[in-house]
């Protein structure tokens, strides 16, 4: 694998006294807090960015150092007409080993959503670099051949649904009529607070347009330079896998429940009210779960 490059200029991000690297790319990390033991690295998923964990990357910045990562087209990173599996993974291994390398240790890998498979697998190729995984609703390879299947009944139908997402990837755009109504009805569907959910909504409508055409083909099963495969069964750091219920936007993980049962005392899992955005919708909730994770993993060392 070739050297990862970090551009030189770290510009300081308002209001959290944090600072931005660029990656090669075009990913980005915004960095908060002093080096210090274990840090944390947080992978937003599908239009998501930095935001997507910040209230946990500020509430640990005053005793750990947080890296939230930026995929290319996602919210300041470099703007791309087009991204898949393997670009999004290429950027969270980048950034994984720019933490390892500056802190000289492995990283406790939180992750939402698509980053909760990108972490997976970076657990499974790279496992001395990653301390522990932290999982928040994480797409996962529900069978071997399409990572979405707990996601819905489109993956049920493999390459009868392909027309339908080609087509409805067409119009997956930020700044569309159909963008917006998109996602208000997935951030209604998972926030309890609208506050809360108008403000994600807000950050996600001002993010660089991305198209989603050859990530939506990849995940309906089609193939990909992503290798996928059932990583859980790969993987031997703790993990905390944190689900919610709502029937629409909470997914259920019981394959990957019982693949990480082979974990022993080494996996943890919670069920929390709410939707996908856990960590925003129920924000202390998650906080609180991870800084017990965090301290068990501290703990068993």
């Amino acid at each position: 694998m070739p050297t990862m490059h970090v551009s030189n200029s770290i510009a300081p991000v308002a209001p959290d006294a944090a600072q931005r690297l660029t990656l090669d790319g075009g990913a980005a990390l915004v960095v908060r807090g002093e080096p210090g033991a274990a840090p944390l690295l947080f992978l937003h998923g599908v239009a998501g960015a930095a935001w997507s964990w910040a209230p946990q990357a500020s509430a640990f910045a005053d005793s750990r150092r947080t890296y939230a990562w930026e995929a290319r087209g996602h919210g300041d990173a470099a703007r791309v007409d087009d991204a898949g599996l393997a670009e999004y993974y290429d950027d969270a291994r980048q950034a994984l080993s720019h933490v390892t390398e500056s802190e000289g240790k492995g990283a406790i890998v939180v992750a939402h959503s698509l980053g909760g498979l990108l972490a997976l697998a970076l657990a499974a190729e790279r496992p001395a670099e990653v301390a522990a995984l932290f999982l928040v609703e994480p797409v996962y390879l529900a069978s071997a051949c399409s990572p979405l299947g707990a996601l819905g009944p489109l993956t049920l139908f493999g390459p009868l649904a392909l027309p339908f997402i080609l087509a409805l990837a067409e119009h997956f755009k930020y700044d569309t009529p159909f963008g917006r109504t998109h996602a208000r009805f997935i951030f209604e569907s998972s926030f309890h607070d609208r506050s809360a959910m108008e403000r994600a909504w807000e950050h996600q409508r001002r993010q660089k347009p991305v198209e989603y055409r050859r990530l939506l083909v990849e995940l309906s099963g089609a193939s990909t330079r992503f290798p996928l495969r059932q990583f859980a069964r790969e993987i031997a750091a703790p993990v905390a896998l944190i689900e919610g219920t709502n029937l629409v936007f909470g997914m259920h993980f019981p394959h990957l429940v019982r693949q990480l049962q082979a974990l022993g005392s080494g996996f943890t899992h919670r069920v929390i009210s709410g939707g996908h955005y856990l960590q925003l919708d129920r924000e202390p909730a998650v906080t609180a779960e991870l800084r017990d994770f965090i301290g068990a993993v501290a703990a068993a060392r």
